[in-house]
């Protein structure tokens, strides 16, 4: 090859994924729509069924999507029609640029000394393909034909008697994760008919996990080398009692109706007639550790189960028979099954949070109006007509998404206040809007479906939703969480606000093998453990118990692991650099405030200035960074709490180990060893991450001390120049004494003379040549004075 000969130049539109796929259905994605007719063909037939039932569910989705719109407006297009019109307006314009921004390159690719020669090779490519763009309608809707599966998929179209492909089943679209590990050889793939993937992606149905009974992987078994680890995705109390019936092939999970009756009557049933099920999800390790439930009248986010671990036995297993002799066998030696609940820090994109906060209140609203209705109908004796209601608005709910159910970003807007101006941002804007979606759907469907179950499914909640969880909306007070201040930014529109969650964590280890969990999964734990598990050494996991201690850990240290790539806000950092910020903000205040006592010493305390004494004792500024400094506070108290909890349980589920001791063989104690050794560790975690939110909650109180010690100077100065003020009224009204005395004194003087003088000017007979007498003058004077007098003192001293 000639050394100096130019490297081959990339295709247009090549593109190495760096996660490859991990099933058929991954790889059918991945694939470019020319590619995927000849992928499909080579698929084994299990592979293809796969393929098919997922474009089903495809299909089904995409209805909802096909009317959904972006405003509430009558006479908007759909979401859908606008991302194929911004599409062939961008293609118009592309093909339009595209002659001049050809030459343009060809220009450049003719220089000499052109250093970044195959970039522009590539570009040419890309704007020779730009050219040959169809902007035809009709020869684009050619183009979709000829890819469209349906042309090279057989029986697409047509209905799947599968259990999983029911569309109208509220757990259509779900699916369960399946982690297998053997003893001695690591981590296996499920050799299963209903799992696909490979390990440690393994996923299933939800449906066929839960209700394809004859086939589900989630019988009992009693292979003890085999670990066996199911996961589902979401706090669903239903799916929970199903999948444990699922676990000992029994018909149903708990019959909550005949239970709530037989209570009620003040009846028990006897412990023999009880189902393994109901052994296992007894009242005081299931509905009756629920805060919160579906009759309580309480808003969804309230309902949690309350932290516990314990230990119950296990359920015998059936006798075997012998498989030569036909003798009879002795059942396995009985285990202790382990239940642990457990809550633990999580995070959420507030926007994503507002739009789930959406679908609850309106399912909630809905649920109201359906109980109303019911309510005014029975009373009326129309019951038949109710339910034929209810059953007709329940399908109408889940024919259709409401507009505002993933559109509005906000609490009270119904559509963005932003629009891209271009024609490419506009396609990239209704592009991500419809990803958006696409991503949500399944939970807003497990909310519509599951909310208001007969056991419910349990949402997320807030901090604010934890501590206060009464109240019905604390949209406003989530907003002043200090992870949402310190990730939001007014002036940044790339900024993505984010709060602090607290989600749960539901385990069931039963038979010493299997190992079951409930849990929200947002931020990729399980993914974690996924990865985890991949790369870990066969002599780390001996026994499900540090399975399950590698899934506390994963959830436990959420917030405090900086090692994940994603959107995870740096809690610990922004909690520092908000206590950092009231700091500061008090140091200013004490301050101003000693500023404010230097200018009123140097000005004679009895002629200050009015502003200057309002500006000094006015407390706004200050009460305001102490209510900053409380609510950082209350939040670090709540974590603290959390992760108190979360001690709690991992000592209770170390002394479950450590009583494992007694009945392990001396061969496995080391076994035994490295699992006490790792839970010890994680307990150790746990506490580090305590400890390092009491010492933030230390600084900022010590902060709000300072804060209160500013507000009493202030108020102990406001004392002294009232004090001061009382002084000058004092001398003032010693002043005002004086001149009443002088004016006493006064008119003390010039009464007699006043008088004389008023008696010489009279005309008197006696006095000059007046026709009246004096005495008869002071008679008419002196009497309607003293009568007068004597009203005015009545009236004065009056106690009326």
């Amino acid at each position: 090859m000639d050394q100096h000969q130019q490297p081959t130049p990339p295709r247009y539109d090549q593109y190495v994924d760096p996660l490859p796929p991990t099933d058929a259905w991954a790889c059918f994605l991945s694939a470019r729509y020319s590619q995927r007719k000849t992928l499909y063909q080579g698929l084994t037939a299990t592979e293809k069924e796969l393929v098919r039932k997922e474009l089903r569910r495809v299909r089904y989705l995409r209805e909802y999507f096909e009317t959904l719109r972006l405003s509430p407006k009558p006479n908007s297009a759909p979401l859908v029609v606008l991302l194929d019109d911004s599409r062939r307006r961008w293609k118009q314009q592309a093909i339009q640029n595209s002659k001049a921004a050809l030459a343009k390159c060809d220009k450049e690719l003719a220089q000499p000394n052109c250093y970044h020669k195959p970039l522009l090779q590539r570009n040419r490519s890309l704007l020779l393909q730009v050219q040959q763009w169809s902007t035809q309608p009709a020869e684009d809707q050619q183009r979709k034909e000829e890819l469209d599966p349906e042309n090279y998929i057989d029986g697409l179209g047509a209905p799947d008697d599968s259990i999983d492909d029911n569309p109208r089943d509220p757990n259509y679209g779900y699916n369960g994760w399946v982690i297998v590990y053997e003893k001695g050889r690591g981590g296996v793939t499920l050799d299963h008919p209903l799992c696909h993937g490979q390990y440690p992606h393994q996923k299933i149905s939800v449906q066929k996990l839960l209700y394809d009974i004859a086939n589900t992987p989630l019988k009992r078994s009693e292979d003890k080398n085999q670990l066996r680890y199911f996961h589902l995705q979401a706090n669903n109390m239903k799916w929970v009692e199903d999948a444990i019936a699922r676990y000992y092939g029994e018909a149903s999970g708990l019959d909550r109706q005949r239970s709530t009756i037989i209570r009620e009557r003040g009846m028990s049933k006897p412990t023999n007639r009880l189902s393994n099920t109901e052994k296992l999800l007894k009242r005081e390790l299931w509905h009756g550790q629920e805060r919160g439930g579906i009759g309580t009248h309480l808003p969804p986010h309230a309902r949690q189960i309350r932290p516990r671990c314990a230990v119950v036995p296990s359920a015998p297993c059936a006798p075997r028979t012998h498989s030569t002799l036909g003798l009879p066998m002795s059942a396995t030696t009985n285990t202790n099954d382990v239940v642990l609940f457990m809550p633990y820090l999580h995070w959420e994109i507030e926007k994503r949070l507002t739009r789930m906060t959406n679908v609850i209140r309106k399912t909630r609203q809905q649920k109201e109006e359906t109980y109303y209705m019911e309510r005014q109908n029975k009373r009326r004796g129309t019951w038949g007509s109710v339910v034929d209601k209810v059953m007709t608005a329940r399908v109408l709910r889940q024919d259709s998404i409401p507009d505002d159910t993933f559109i509005s970003d906000k609490s009270m807007d119904d559509a963005p206040s932003w629009r891209p101006s271009s024609r490419l941002g506009t396609y990239l804007w209704h592009a991500a809007k419809l990803f958006q979606l696409i991503d949500e759907a399944a939970d807003w469907r497990l909310i519509n479906d599951h909310l208001y179950g007969e056991s419910s499914l349990h949402p997320r909640r807030t901090l604010e939703q934890y501590s206060s969880w009464t109240a019905d909306d604390t949209t406003k007070r989530d907003r002043q969480q200090v992870v949402y201040r310190g990730t939001w930014m007014k002036n940044d529109l790339e900024s993505i606000p984010r709060v602090v969650m607290v989600d749960q964590l539901w385990m069931w280890i039963l038979d010493e093998s299997k190992w079951g969990r409930n849990k929200p999964d947002p931020s990729a734990v399980h993914r974690a453990i996924r990865d985890y598990m991949a790369s870990v050494d066969k002599g780390q996991i001996n026994s499900i118990y540090d399975l399950a201690l590698i899934i506390v850990d994963e959830c436990s240290k959420v917030i405090f692991d900086r090692t994940k790539p994603d959107l995870r806000p740096e809690v610990v950092d922004i909690f520092g650099s908000a206590i950092s910020k009231i700091a500061e903000k008090k140091t200013e205040s004490y301050e101003r405030f000693g500023r404010d006592v230097k200018r009123m010493n140097t000005q004679d305390p009895l002629e200050t200035s009015e502003e200057l004494l309002r500006k000094s004792l006015n407390i706004k500024y200050e009460w305001s960074v102490l209510m900053e400094a409380q609510s950082v506070i209350d939040q670090l108290q709540i974590m603290q709490e959390i992760f108190t909890q979360q001690i709690t349980i991992m000592t209770d589920f170390e002394k479950v180990l450590r009583g494992l001791g007694s009945g392990v063989p001396s061969s496995q104690l080391d076994g035994l060893t490295s699992t006490l050794e790792r839970a010890s560790s994680l307990l150790t975690d746990m506490k580090s991450n305590r400890d390092e939110l009491a010492d933030l909650e230390k600084r900022q109180a010590k902060t709000r001390t300072q804060i209160r010690e500013l507000l009493d100077m202030k108020q102990q100065q406001s004392g002294i120049i009232e004090a001061k003020a009382g002084i000058r009224r004092a001398d003032e009204s010693v002043l005002q004494g004086r001149s009443i005395v002088v004016f006493t004194v006064v008119t003390i003087f010039f009464l007699p003379l006043s008088f004389f003088a008023t008696m010489f000017g009279m005309n008197a007979r006696e006095l000059n040549d007046g026709h009246m007498g004096i005495g008869t003058q002071l008679l008419l004077m002196l009497f309607p004075s003293l009568g007068i007098t004597i009203l005015s003192l009545a009236l004065a001293f009056s106690t009326r």
